[in-house]
């Protein structure tokens, strides 16, 4: 019985130790041979490229940790900060995932709405953490840009949130 246990525990303890157990100050993403690693945004999407289309350039995607255990308490997902300045938007705002995920960044237009779009990877891990997601982007200067009236998280109505001004003045 001693020796099942030990080769038990010899054969699973590679895998046992895999999960991440600690967070970088920042997540630096690395995109190698169609290998992804940390957070990234997913340039040649089709979203991005059509939104690329109507003038709307994703500059940066981070996400930082915001707490490393939380409550089963369930808070709600909402934009909790947008700064329009010019024709550069930045965008935050806290979600909840797993310990140690990264996260690929889409935004795509919905009419007149930029619908911010995030997913998470990675391998299992052991609990549940907040992260902080903030996005950046920029609209080009021309008179065929559409203007957007709203912001949205992953598509869902109940995130809706409308700009205090146009995206451009």
């Amino acid at each position: 019985m001693r020796r099942l246990l030990l080769k038990l525990v010899v054969l699973f303890l590679p895998f046992i130790s895999l999960g991440q157990t600690h967070f970088e100050e920042q997540s630096t993403a690395f995109v190698s041979q169609n290998e992804l690693k940390g957070n990234v945004i997913l340039h040649h999407s089709e979203k991005i490229r059509e939104a690329k289309n109507v003038g709307m350039h994703f500059q940066s995607f981070t996400v930082q940790p915001l707490q490393a255990e939380f409550s089963d308490e369930v808070k709600s997902l909402e934009i909790e900060r947008i700064e329009l300045k010019d024709n550069h938007c930045l965008i935050q705002f806290n979600a909840a995932g797993f310990c140690g995920y990264s996260y690929l960044g889409e935004i795509q237009i919905i009419g007149d709405t930029l619908n911010l779009i995030y997913q998470s990877y990675g391998s299992s891990t052991l609990g549940n953490c907040r992260y902080t997601f903030q996005y950046e982007v920029k609209k080009e200067l021309n008179e065929s840009m559409l203007n957007l009236k709203y912001i949205m998280i992953n598509g869902n109505p109940e995130t809706k949130k409308e700009l205090g001004k146009k995206f451009v003045n």
